[in-house]
């Protein structure tokens, strides 16, 4: 819980040590994990940007050329993939926690994005909302409100993600073929990915993400039996999905519906994850979890592909 409880003053470093910063746009912007799921909250926000997979990226896309500008985020700024990526662009900007870490380090490096973040051992908390602030800031917005919220509010987001926490705890007792469905819209699709990805390593079981579009083409029919979490912005798809989740729960499933941001709609993606953060270490307590990383380890180190002989 240290972590999360670090939030406000930690956000409000990073927003205080990088304003005025400024990114490009029309250029990849490459990372892995929740760097990557950062730069895709931006392609709703109407930026012109190319957030791509490391691994995608060098695997498929790269071919034997290298590219003038690019940004390459990395909050350890050791992940393999990412690294392999830095050789293919002859200037990039790095967006890292550690001014000494390997992608920091690297001679086509030509411009230094600090998060300070400070350590993080757990969940992507710090570093991920940091990810998205340095974002917000190099685009030409101006988040400094979610900073008052972070200071003003954290006891809402804290006690939502424990009754969040607790409504998943109830609902995997006894799992047998039931599934977590996370639902968003527009930026927030990026906050659904995440919040998978976060309770999927505490839960060690799969929880899905997508758009409330997306889930109402095909998948609402498997929603029996489910708990569909929802994060309803204030937009377009807000009243097509408080009536997805009445159908939901028509048809068996159990809903929970995440419609407060504390700010504007805009900004709403660097509030709502905090919900997601503290459910997370809800479960962690609950379940009496020893370890987010049992099958490998926080910081994803890979040999580079090779192409397979027939």
């Amino acid at each position: 819980m240290n972590e999360l409880y670090e939030i406000p003053y930690r956000s409000g470093l990073c927003y205080q040590k990088n304003k005025g910063i400024i990114l490009p746009e029309g250029v990849p912007y490459i990372g892995m994990g929740a760097s990557y799921i950062a730069s895709k909250t931006f392609r709703y926000l109407g930026i012109d940007l190319f957030p791509e997979r490391a691994s995608d990226y060098f695997n498929y896309l790269v071919k034997n050329r290298t590219l003038s500008n690019g940004v390459l985020i990395s909050q350890s700024g050791e992940s393999s993939e990412t690294l392999w990526c830095a050789d293919y662009f002859s200037s990039f900007t790095a967006v890292v926690n550690s001014e000494e870490s390997k992608l920091a380090a690297h001679l086509n490096c030509k411009n230094q994005i600090l998060l300070h973040s400070g350590i993080e051992k757990r969940i992507p908390s710090k570093t991920y909302l940091n990810t998205l602030l340095v974002l917000y800031l190099g685009f030409g917005f101006d988040p400094r409100e979610v900073i008052q919220v972070y200071k003003k509010e954290l006891s809402y987001f804290e006690e939502t993600g424990a009754e969040l926490g607790e409504l998943i705890r109830r609902r995997i007792k006894g799992w047998n073929k039931k599934s977590i469905y996370i639902l968003g819209n527009g930026p927030n699709i990026t906050t659904a990915d995440l919040a998978a990805m976060i309770l999927s390593e505490v839960l060690k079981k799969p929880v899905q993400s997508m758009s409330a579009s997306n889930y109402d083409h095909g998948y609402k029919e498997t929603s029996k039996n489910t708990l569909v979490i929802a994060i309803n912005h204030n937009g377009p798809e807000k009243t097509r999905t408080r009536q997805l989740l009445k159908t939901i729960e028509k048809a068996g499933g159990e809903v929970f519906e995440l419609k407060d941001a504390k700010v504007d709609a805009v900004y709403s993606p660097l509030t709502y994850p905090l919900i997601f953060f503290f459910a997370a270490e809800y479960l962690l307590d609950k379940l009496k979890v020893k370890s987010i990383f049992e099958v490998g380890k926080k910081v994803t180190i890979v040999d580079p592909p090779s192409e397979d002989k027939q």
